[in-house]
């Protein structure tokens, strides 16, 4: 009698390897197996501390044969179909970024231009803004920061941390 299962990785519905004991989890189509492998490794990694210590050993020695720089390099020369697809993606993610910019420049028409002036204290002032022809949020609370030098204009019953006006 055929036992079925269904592959975690795939979710195929297959028929179990009678020679495999114990609850088969993956088919044998090669994707599936390279999943199996992964999640092998990953728990292997995870609970076999003599394991991770031979893979970092392994993969030093492979970092020493094949330095990062000559590695990429000689990949970028035997798959120029790579290098061409990645430089127009990274077209495509530079005229984003630059969309983007752009979009700040119109929505952010308010923002701080300058560093405000280091007394710790402003006074906020609510602005009536026009918003019908601006590209803004229509709830948005515009408001003013005015740096307060004279301390004689603060009012400390609204900061219960200062006495006499001073933190």
């Amino acid at each position: 009698m055929l036992r079925e299962f269904v592959c975690q990785h795939c979710k195929q519905l297959v028929s179990a390897n009678p020679r495999l004991k114990g609850g088969q989890r993956y088919c044998s189509a090669k994707a599936c197996q390279r999943a199996r492998k992964r999640e092998w490794q990953r728990n292997k990694m995870a609970t076999d501390r003599e394991y991770r210590i031979r893979q970092k050993v392994c993969q030093h020695r492979w970092r020493q044969q094949k330095p990062l720089h000559e590695y990429q390099r000689e990949y970028r020369e035997q798959h120029p179909q790579y290098v061409e697809l990645n430089r127009l993606k990274q077209s495509e993610r530079n005229k984003k970024r630059r969309k983007e910019a752009d979009m700040e420049k119109i929505v952010k028409m308010d923002a701080l231009n300058t560093l405000p002036m280091k007394t710790n204290i402003y006074m906020l002032k609510r602005l009536e803004v026009e918003t019908v022809q601006k590209i803004v949020k229509m709830d948005t609370l515009v408001v003013q920061l005015t740096p307060l030098q004279d301390m004689s204009l603060f009012d400390s019953r609204f900061c219960p941390d200062c006495k006499d006006g001073r933190h």
